[in-house]
């Protein structure tokens, strides 16, 4: 076995973030285009 945990935990910890990224930046998209043809 020849793998590092720590290298393992950031790319996990990269993966995370930037998936939560693409959530709030869509969640956030939503919510603009829900006001302009609510409002």
């Amino acid at each position: 076995m020849c793998f590092h945990p720590m290298g393992e935990t950031v790319f996990w910890l990269k993966s995370l973030y930037q998936l939560g990224f693409v959530c709030f930046f869509d969640f956030y998209f939503w919510i603009r285009v829900f006001k302009l043809f609510c409002w």
